[in-house]
């Protein structure tokens, strides 16, 4: 069984004002009026944010200048068995008082991805029985508490324009339609949907590059080329044998060519040192007036240094004449391989010269060259659109391999036509034209309404309702007090006043809370009844309308007292002193 949430009052309370709300609520329908601007959407965004939701900081942001505390106390009902529960906001903190008088805080959770709110939010999920997963950045990750409200909260500032974006920060997920429907609609998609994602878009590709590949390999250039390929024939493959066979000998030569240049480098460099050796020692001398380079010390002269003299002079010498005679050879050699080099490129560039002047059935051999090209490209795309098609077939196997995904589809289609007949039942309820295209009635194709005005209003509002019908139909997901804030436009004529009081009245949930917002203009009975200039919405009495259309045990709930602006905050703290005294010594610990 799915569990109920029900909220039984609210308390906002700023000690440093001396000010605060309070107000206990039907469990049936509570109707919220004041005048525009009162507060009357601070109070429905005040039971979300009190439960962690920080999407509504920013509507709140007045409220939240007075420092306040936030107190919800609600009743959480599990197979006929209740629970009381109390959930109290500090500005970065929440406590929870659990029915047996436990309070669990949790501190530091005004960031939505700081580990305090990611443990508010797993605690959140685990009282109301919320398990939605989504996909964020490849990986399936536990669902915000903006997703827990979001069927069941309208807001007045898009609610009632784009069907789900009451919260702001929903659609950075993956496939969150899919996955969000699935979830409160009962159909159970526990296959790997991440891996299902992937295949689904490896399959696209795919598809994609095949398409691709066979349209560019049916280009005019790729035809020719198979045709004309084998036009040369054995000319070109002796050629191609030839011209292989010659440019390897010429590579060879060329670094032989290089080898030899480097090595008379090597003997001219060599030869360049003796000479300056045998000059030096030759300058040399060996008597009495022979001086050190280095210092003024006159040498010695020996027969010893006049042999070793000599003897240095010899070897140079004779060294000298055996490097001067392999700079020759080597010289010798070089000229050899020039010719050889040059031997092979004349033969190379004149069998090319010849081969260029064919002309075969009207293909030169430069066609033929370029045809071998497209040939090569073309023979590449064939094997890679083989490569692709293998692969295609493989990811439709696991693909189709998923049943799971197969009784997905099926179950969907199944709550579609369930929707569809609701969704038509209140549209005409509405008093709107029926819609005819499946993108518009289909719940998993319907993204908006081609309408405007109080039509799309109205289109809109049968919308979600319905969706909250078939969800309570289903009984899986959990049940929270349906919010509809603001259900009328500024520029509705009285006829669609009338049919949208009576379409609410006659739709409202029966197993939860609904709390309606509607804004009450505080005119005199004569002013009412002579002006022509004011519009049918501000004629309208609240306490009239819920005699008229709610139940009877429906309550009303005047913000500011149904007078004053900016009102939320305007009773007498002092009056709920005790009030607040037992909330601060719940947050005491």
């Amino acid at each position: 069984m799915s569990v109920t949430i029900n909220f039984n009052r609210l308390f906002v309370s700023s000690d440093s004002h001396n000010l605060c709300f309070f107000d206990e609520f039907s469990s049936g329908v509570n109707i919220i009026s004041g005048r525009n601007t009162s507060g009357k959407s601070s109070l429905l965004q005040s039971l979300l944010f009190a439960f962690g939701v920080n999407d509504v900081r920013e509507n709140l942001a007045e409220i939240l200048s007075y420092n306040p505390i936030f107190r919800v106390d609600f009743t959480k009902t599990v197979d006929g068995v209740k629970e009381e529960y109390t959930i109290i906001r500090e500005p970065k903190s929440i406590y929870v008082r659990e029915p047996k008088g436990r309070v669990v805080p949790f501190h530091g959770i005004d960031a939505d991805n700081s580990v305090e709110h990611v443990k508010l939010k797993d605690y959140i999920r685990d009282l109301v029985g919320f398990t939605l997963l989504l996909e964020q950045k490849g990986e399936l990750k536990s669902a915000p508490l903006e997703s827990m409200f979001l069927p069941y909260y309208i807001s007045q500032s898009v609610g009632w324009v784009y069907l789900r974006e009451s919260f702001s920060n929903l659609q950075y997920y993956k496939g969150f339609k899919d996955d969000y429907l699935d979830y409160y609609l009962g159909i159970n998609n526990s296959f790997d949907r991440v891996e299902y994602r992937e295949l689904t878009r490896k399959k696209a590709r795919l598809t994609a590059d095949i398409q691709n590949l066979n349209r560019y390999s049916k280009k005019a250039e790729f035809q020719f080329s198979n045709l004309v390929d084998e036009t040369f024939g054995e000319k070109a493959e002796e050629y191609i044998e030839s011209y292989v066979k010659k440019s390897n000998s010429l590579e060879e030569e060329r670094i032989k060519y290089i080898k030899l240049c480097n090595e008379l480098s090597l003997l001219q460099n060599h030869h360049k040192i003796l000479k300056r050796t045998r000059s030096n020692v030759n300058s040399q001398k060996y008597n009495d007036i022979d001086r050190c380079p280095a210092c003024t010390q006159v040498l010695s002269y020996s027969l010893e240094g006049l042999y070793s003299h000599y003897q240095k002079y010899n070897d140079t010498v004779e060294l000298e004449s055996h490097i001067a005679d392999k700079l020759t050879t080597k010289k010798s050699q070089i000229h050899s391989s020039n010719k050889v080099i040059e031997k092979f490129r004349k033969e190379i560039h004149d069998g090319y010269s010849v081969l260029l002047s064919k002309n075969v059935d009207g293909v030169t051999f430069d066609q033929w060259v370029d045809n071998k090209a497209n040939i090569k490209l073309y023979k590449k795309m064939q094997k890679d659109i083989g490569d692709s098609e293998n692969e295609l077939d493989a990811v439709r196997s696991s693909i189709n391999s998923m049943n799971t995904e197969q009784e997905t589809v099926s179950a969907r289609k199944t709550k579609e036509r369930d929707f569809k007949r609701i969704f038509s039942y209140y549209t005409a309820q509405l008093k709107l034209n029926p819609l005819a295209d499946s993108r518009y009635l289909n719940i998993y194709s319907i993204n908006s309404f081609p309408r405007q005005g109080v039509e799309l209003h109205k289109t809109v509002m049968a919308y979600h309702f319905a969706l909250n019908a078939i969800i309570a139909k289903t009984k899986i997901a959990h049940r929270l007090p349906f919010l509809l804030d603001a259900i009328f436009k500024e520029d509705i004529d009285e006829t669609n006043l009338k049919t949208i009081l009576s379409f609410v009245s006659n739709n409202l949930p029966e197993d939860t809370q609904t709390f309606v917002s509607i804004s009450e203009h505080v005119r005199s009975d004569a002013e009412v009844r002579y002006s022509k200039d004011i519009k049918p919405i501000e004629k309208i009495s609240v306490k009239d309308v819920k005699d008229a259309y709610f139940p009877e045990k429906s309550k009303l709930i005047y913000i500011g007292g149904g007078e004053l602006e900016r009102g939320f905050l305007s009773q007498s703290l002092e009056d709920y002193q005790e009030l607040h005294d037992e909330t601060i010594d719940l947050t005491a610990i």
